[in-house]
């Protein structure tokens, strides 16, 4: 083992709290997980209790510190990613008032229509952008505020999940500029909250925390957290920043048109191209999807069960299965919708399908439809994206990471499917390891312009199979034919439960 110092990720994910243990080459010490409990109250719905978060992380934390074998004291800095877009509101005391909306929550899709109109209405500067998608946390804000007053009017601050994390471990309020941007309320050329946004959102300013630097020290472990977490009072703790801004940090340098993918319980791509006299690459475009490893997590909770007792195991099982079909499924085709979607086109009322279903079909069909479903659906965001900055073409390759990178036979399928060589980085899951460079940054010990070259470093590469290309495409074909077709049937369906008051 490397002697220390030592630095720790912590990803707060929409369905996984995540805690690793690096050392200052980028090598991965010593990691565990912890799925998190996702309610959904009605259809389309879906939300997290904040302390669920909590729990996972001061569980996954003394976990890895004790598989690590390291002494507190060794770790120089702690780090944190975490899920986008779910706001966490705190009253006085710093307890949550309600649950937290996870981005997929599409209850408030009248709040969108009714902050566009009145935006246009007001006549607002220029530099604010005219978007209100159910994705963002302002449209959340305006449905508790049309729906549940009082717990806005309980609310004596409001953040993001990361940072309320941040909040136990080390007291401190604040947010980074990339969670401000996904809550539809910053204005990214000032650096600074919206104030007529905010105001659409009908939340109080005085709730709204400072923004500060992703890699600036937030704070350091109080010795509560400390007797909570195993960690050493006094230990610094970075601001962190949102998954995506991790994610990129922790999987390295994306050249110029190549596609970053992240696999998670969603998916997003950050299209690179370059700018400038130094040629330097930055992103193009970016999109996203609703339900991607969410897809695959439903399924195994419904074949295996939710209380399986090796959840890697279980995953394994159900794509070593789907491995023995053909490509296509045996003619089963997977609208991946389950929760609205975002991408290319932002529909809240899209809903998933299996389609072809036989007799014939079990779990090892259902299983690989899934993983092919995800894959064009990833393809259709590609080429949608690609076609607005590149006339000749798309990405000519790709670098993938999250949990489903974890998977050979997945990422296989997807390189087929996309016909892109993917690159999967040795930490698989890059938002931890970006999350531990914030946290080496602010602890004093790797330099902010040279720790990912420092720490991220390559694994496999998947090729595509050219041999495949013609089926593929065939069955891409079919896949968007089936999905436009049904797009207007889900439209014209009753919102229901959308509209409704919560639940909870």
């Amino acid at each position: 083992m490397v002697s220390g110092p030592y630095l720790l990720g912590i990803d707060v994910g929409t369905t996984t709290c995540r805690c690793a243990i690096f050392d200052l080459q980028g090598s991965e010490i010593a990691t565990s997980f912890r799925e998190m409990n996702v309610c959904y109250p009605r259809q389309l719905w879906a939300e997290v209790n904040p302390d669920e978060w909590w729990r996972g992380t001061f569980q996954v934390v003394r976990e890895t510190l004790t598989k690590s074998g390291i002494a507190p004291t060794s770790i120089a800095g702690v780090g944190l990613s975490g899920l986008m877009h779910a706001p966490v509101l705190l009253d006085a005391a710093g307890a949550p008032v309600a649950p937290a909306m996870l981005w997929m929550d599409q209850c408030c899709a009248p709040q969108c229509e009714a902050m566009l109109r009145e935006y246009q209405a007001a006549d607002i500067a220029a530099t604010a952008e005219a978007h209100f998608s159910t994705t963002l946390t302002a449209p959340k804000l305006r449905w508790l505020a049309d729906n549940q007053p009082e717990v806005l009017a309980r609310a004596h601050s409001f953040m993001l999940p990361k940072d309320f994390v941040r909040f136990r471990l080390t007291g401190e309020i604040s947010t980074d500029p990339s969670d401000a941007s996904g809550t539809g309320m910053f204005d990214v050329e000032q650096g600074a909250w919206n104030p007529d946004i905010v105001r659409l959102a009908r939340v109080p300013e005085a709730i709204l925390p400072a923004i500060r630097p992703s890699l600036a020290t937030a704070g350091w472990i109080t010795a509560e957290a400390a007797r909570e977490t195993g960690l050493s009072a006094g230990t610094a703790v970075a601001v962190g920043s949102g998954d995506t801004t991790a994610t990129l940090r922790g999987a390295g340098a994306v050249a110029a048109r190549e596609v970053c993918i992240y696999l998670g319980t969603a998916a997003w791509i950050a299209l690179m191209g370059t700018a400038g006299a130094d040629g330097r690459p930055i992103i193009l475009g970016f999109g996203s999807t609703a339900t991607t490893g969410a897809a695959l997590r439903w399924v195994r909770n419904l074949l295996v069960g939710e209380a399986a007792t090796d959840v890697s195991a279980s995953y394994d099982v159900l794509t070593q299965q789907a491995m023995e079909v053909a490509p296509g499924a045996e003619d089963l085709f997977f609208l991946p919708h389950l929760m609205g979607e975002r991408g290319p086109q932002h529909d809240p009322l899209a809903r998933g399908a299996l389609v072809g279903l036989t007799l014939r079909h079990g779990r090892p069909q259902i299983v690989r439809s899934i993983l092919e479903g995800t894959a064009f659906h990833l393809r259709r965001l590609l080429e949608a994206r690609a076609a607005t900055f590149w006339s000749d073409g798309g990405p000519q390759a790709g670098i993938t990471c999250g949990g489903a990178a974890r998977s050979p036979f997945w990422m296989q399928v997807l390189a087929d499917i996309t016909q892109l060589p993917l690159r999967v980085p040795r930490v698989v899951e890059a938002g931890v390891l970006g999350a531990a460079i914030f946290g080496g940054v602010a602890g004093g010990v790797v330099a902010a312009d040279s720790a990912s070259s420092q720490m991220v470093h390559v694994g496999r590469t998947y090729v595509p199979n050219t041999a495949l290309r013609a089926r593929y495409d065939a069955l891409y074909t079919r896949y968007c034919q089936l999905d436009d077709l049904l797009a207007p049937w889900f439209r014209a369906g009753e919102p229901g439960d959308m509209v409704a008051e919560s639940a909870t």
